[in-house]
């Protein structure tokens, strides 16, 4: 690995950071989403069970007692459960921004390093390329040849660096996405049906 490092030039240095910062970020990210993952539907049963009984503090301790995204919108919807239709859905749409937030921190650093991460190496390829045309121009006899692969197996090894630390990088940072646009999702479907279950008991 060192020897990697040390014919890839300069440039292999904030390569370097770019993949400590992508795997720490993106284990974070990855631990965050999946231990918030909870059985939504489930949840909402046991609530719609406690409020059909008229256990409101009940259902309160269930959404509470969940863990994720969904279970706190949920639990905000029936901490306003006797007020207006309006007030509550203001109520949920405030703490799911709130879940969103949370859910992509971080985030924007996984998609500036699969960025970066190509550009340092095409970085590492113009400056390996110089440096060849460099030992070219100067022609100074036997040392040449050595001096020429240096530099393009710098060309070469930043290249291959970037890419390698980008297409992963790039892979995690969709597969975060997804799970976030999932809960999302659920968060919306499963707001709606706790607020029309509401409205149906205010109506009674």
């Amino acid at each position: 690995m060192l020897k990697i490092l040390a014919l890839g030039g300069p440039v292999m240095i904030p390569l370097l950071f770019c993949s400590i910062f992508a795997l720490a970020v993106g284990l974070e990210r990855l631990w965050y989403l999946l231990r918030s993952r909870v059985d939504s539907d489930d949840l909402l049963e046991d609530i719609k069970l406690s409020l059909g009984q008229g256990k409101v503090l009940e259902a309160m301790q269930i959404a509470k007692k969940a863990r994720g995204p969904v279970a706190a919108v949920l639990a905000a919807g029936i901490a306003h459960y006797d007020q207006s239709r309006e007030e509550i859905k203001e109520s949920m749409d405030a703490v799911g921004r709130d879940e969103i937030y949370k859910m992509e921190k971080r985030m924007i650093v996984l998609e500036m390093i699969v960025s970066i991460a190509p550009l340092l190496g095409i970085l590492g390829t113009v400056t390996g390329i110089i440096q060849s045309f460099n030992v070219v121009a100067a022609l100074e006899g036997i040392g040449q040849a050595a001096e020429l692969s240096a530099g393009i197996a710098e060309a070469l090894i930043t290249t291959a660096a970037g890419l390698t630390i980008a297409v992963p990088t790039m892979a995690l940072n969709a597969f975060l996405s997804s799970i976030i646009d999932k809960n999302i999702a659920d968060m919306n479907k499963k707001s709606t049906e706790l607020l029309n279950l509401l409205d149906a008991r205010s109506e009674f």
